[in-house]
C-alpha cells in the first residue's frame, strides 16, 4: 500500500502528540502570525490554564515582557530556516499548574494588613522550527 503525504503528516502529528503527553515539555503549533493552532495537553499541566482558553489566540497576548519575541523568531526563521530558534519568554502561571506554590506562600500582606494574592510568572524557553507544506513547498507554520 502506498502512503500519501497527508497520511505521513497525520502519522507525524500523532507521534508528536504522544511524545508531548509523556513529558512536561509544552508543544505549540503556531500559525505564521503567532496564533496558537494546537497546544499539547501539558500546557494545562505546566502553565495551568485550560487549552480551550488559548487555542486561536495570539501567543503574544499571553506573554509578559517582550510580547514580540515569537514574532521576531518567526521573522528570523523566514530569513534563515537552516537552524531552530531558541527564545526565552514569560507567561503568567494559571491555577491548575503543577508548578504552583502553596497558597500560603502566594499570599502577601500589604501595609493595611489586607491579604492579596501574588501573580506567579513562569520564565520559560522555547525552541522553534519552521514547518513547510509538503505539497506546495511553501511556509506552513512554526512549531515550538
Amino acid at each position: 500500500m502506498e502512503r500519501t503525504i497527508s497520511m505521513d503528516i497525520r502519522e507525524e502529528g500523532k507521534d508528536l502528540k504522544e511524545a508531548a503527553e509523556q513529558t512536561l515539555n509544552v508543544i505549540l503549533d503556531l500559525t505564521m502570525d503567532g496564533t496558537i493552532r494546537w497546544a499539547s495537553q501539558t500546557w494545562q499541566t505546566v502553565i495551568g490554564t485550560p487549552l480551550d482558553s488559548v487555542l486561536g489566540k495570539s501567543i503574544g497576548d499571553l506573554l509578559f515582557g517582550n510580547k514580540l519575541v515569537f514574532e521576531e523568531a518567526v521573522k528570523a526563521m523566514q530569513q534563515d530556516d537552516s537552524t531552530s530558534r531558541i527564545v526565552r519568554f514569560q507567561v503568567e502561571m494559571g491555577p491548575d499548574s503543577l508548578l504552583k506554590p502553596d497558597e500560603e506562600s502566594q499570599e502577601a500582606e500589604d501595609n493595611s494588613g489586607e491579604r492579596e494574592i501574588a501573580i506567579t510568572i513562569l520564565e520559560l524557553e522555547a525552541q522553534g522550527i519552521m514547518v513547510y507544506d509538503r505539497s506546495s513547498g511553501g511556509l506552513s507554520h512554526v512549531s515550538d
